[in-house]
């Protein structure tokens, strides 16, 4: 039986009048990777922060590897940290710290750990993601898929359980987009994460999930594995992966 390591209960938001999410529930087995999906504008990365606890949600639960999220003490909360990291879509990197100092950023400030030891972690992290030798570069010296590589390596610094990716394509070119992809791959069949990705790339999602779940109007409306989502009956569902994910879903949806 498969662990479950994201359990997503009834979960409820709202920014004003707007609501973001009505009652998403889904769950997330551990060393998997499962892509959320849908059109621009659904709430995708709001999602994403809710299970990572940086946005509270109105109402529901986020469960990860048996702990409520949101109920977690301050101690508590930096553990967490250790179990479920976060990759930013645009990587989040400090412009003024060097490569590996950002790499190990949460080892110095956090754990305590000393620089040359902290700097070997961030070197060893750095090499997994196809880095060598840019330790000592600034993140204004690297390309975008550069950045966003030393993002994970970051995010692999502190060995978490879990790794949460949003939108880890955006920008890129085709190339480098297969490159993202590969270690994604990587990270699970290789390190054994457990990997979330929040994507608006039809292709790349197919390429590396294990299960998907399409968002739309507040909801899961679909959800399985690729094979299931490109055989759905859902008018939603085709609509979106025939080529139209950045265009408004014309068919009706009930919220």
């Amino acid at each position: 039986m498969l662990e479950v390591a994201i359990k997503v209960e009834n979960l409820k938001k709202a920014f004003g009048e707007k609501v973001v999410h009505n009652g998403v529930s889904f769950e997330v087995y551990d060393r998997e990777i499962f892509v959320i999906m849908g059109p621009s504008g659904t709430g995708k990365s709001v999602l994403l922060k809710q299970i990572s606890g940086l946005i509270t949600p109105d109402d529901g639960k986020v469960i990860v590897y048996g702990k409520d999220v949101f109920s977690l003490s301050e101690e508590e909360k930096l553990k967490f940290r250790e179990e479920l990291t976060y990759v930013f879509q645009g990587g989040a990197l400090f412009d003024s710290l060097k490569v590996w100092e950002n790499v190990a950023f949460f080892l110095i400030e956090n754990k305590g750990i000393p620089e040359d030891e902290a700097k070997e972690k961030a070197k060893y992290y750095l090499s997994l993601v196809g880095l060598e030798g840019t330790e000592e570069h600034y993140p204004s010296e690297l390309s975008g898929g550069m950045r966003k590589r030393v993002a994970i390596a970051r995010a692999l610094c502190v060995n978490p359980r879990c790794i949460m990716f949003d939108e880890p394509t955006s920008g890129l070119d085709p190339v480098m987009t297969a490159i993202l992809d590969r270690l994604i791959l990587k990270l699970k069949n290789d390190l054994h994460k457990t990997c979330v990705v929040v994507s608006h790339d039809i292709q790349s999602a197919f390429r590396i999930a294990d299960r998907m779940a399409i968002l739309w109007n507040g909801k899961i409306v679909e959800i399985g594995t690729p094979e299931k989502i490109k055989l759905s009956e859902n008018p939603v569902v085709k609509q979106f992966i025939n080529g139209l994910p950045e265009g408004p879903i014309t068919v009706g949806y009930e919220r």
